[in-house]
């Protein structure tokens, strides 16, 4: 359900917005990235992660509820601080140095939560196939 959002954010910013671009400051590299293939990009991502949700719960095995609840809630969490790093990377020039350290901690944040949050996916899913943790 997640993924379909994503890709209706995806074709709207693809046909019908002006802003387009995603550009990330991170040390001395500059990133530009397209907001229609950040968003297809994850709404792919979390396609295949509900395809292995729906295939383990085929399977019988009851998931660990703690470990489905940090993967989800850490994989949003770059989509909520988005507009945040948006709004600190236009709002301050690039020689004022506090706006752009802030957008550059919420980005490296936000990449590190998601990092661990697919971590917690296939560690759950790992732990409980090899545990045999059966439904009833």
């Amino acid at each position: 359900m997640l993924s379909l959002v994503f890709f209706a954010l995806a074709l709207y910013f693809y046909f019908f917005s002006g802003q387009s671009l995603i550009d990330l400051n991170v040390g001395d590299t500059y990133y530009v990235v397209a907001y229609f293939d950040f968003f297809l990009l994850f709404g792919i991502w979390f396609a295949l992660c509900g395809l292995g949700y729906w295939i383990v719960a085929k399977k019988g095995v009851k998931l660990y509820t703690w470990a489905h609840w940090v993967h989800v809630i850490l994989s949003i969490l770059p989509f909520v601080l988005l507009p945040l790093m948006t709004y600190f990377q236009e709002s301050y020039g690039p020689d004022q140095f506090d706006g752009l350290a802030a957008a550059q901690g919420l980005f490296v944040l936000s990449l590190g939560g998601f990092v661990l949050g697919q971590l917690a996916y296939f560690l759950n899913i790992l732990v409980s196939t090899l545990s045999l943790k059966r439904g009833v």
